[in-house]
């Protein structure tokens, strides 16, 4: 079953009404997104979550904040997972092979998010300044590895879409399809990946 995203409250003793009010709407509205898209309604968020209109705009002034506050949410988790492990005296295959792995990982069980990710991005919601400034400062550790050698990363000259495209847009690719692939495989293609768009293959 999908992971939810996880509370920002930590432990029973911060745990209180209000942010649990909070993290309902945000769970009930992420629900809502997967079922019937960005348009859902707000009356319908108000009767999945059992919130009040006036409960909800006390938390989200409208509904362009709390669309933007899920994403908020989403890219955090998909950023924490994709950099599990990562550290920076890795070297870059070793780096890159995990991050794939992740990413893998985070697309294959994180369903909800990755349907609304997959929304978003190509919505009015999405500014593609303002998250592409926001993206460079989340995943920097990422963007680093998939730079062309000759600005510091270790990837082959290739259009910044390519390499991206050979990597984590594959990693999502095998995650959304009906089979689950071993352990071994994921390994194999992972390895396949870097010697595709590297440019050094050690």
């Amino acid at each position: 079953m999908p992971k939810k995203i996880k509370p920002e409250v930590a432990g029973p003793e911060s745990a209180g009404p209000e942010p649990s009010r909070r993290e309902e709407i945000l769970e009930a509205m992420l629900d809502l997104v997967v079922e019937q898209g960005l348009q859902a309604p707000m009356s319908a968020l108000a009767k999945r979550s059992r919130a009040s209109p006036g409960v909800i705009y006390h938390y989200f002034p409208s509904k362009d904040e709390l669309i933007r506050a899920i994403y908020q949410r989403v890219r955090a988790s998909k950023r924490d997972i994709l950099l599990e492990g990562v550290r920076a005296e890795m070297p870059p295959r070793e780096a890159l092979l995990l991050v794939w792995l992740n990413a893998y990982r985070f697309y294959r069980t994180h369903l909800r998010e990755t349907r609304f990710l997959d929304q978003y991005l190509n919505s009015p919601y999405c500014s593609p300044a303002g998250d592409a400034e926001e993206a460079d400062s989340d995943f920097a550790p990422i963007l680093k590895l998939l730079q062309p050698k000759k600005k510091g990363g270790v990837m082959k000259d290739l259009p910044q879409e390519a390499v991206t495209s050979l990597t984590l847009g594959l990693a999502a690719d095998l995650a959304k399809a009906p089979r689950a692939f071993s352990k071994a495989t994921l390994m194999r293609i992972a390895e396949t990946v870097w010697a595709a768009v590297a440019e050094e293959s050690e």
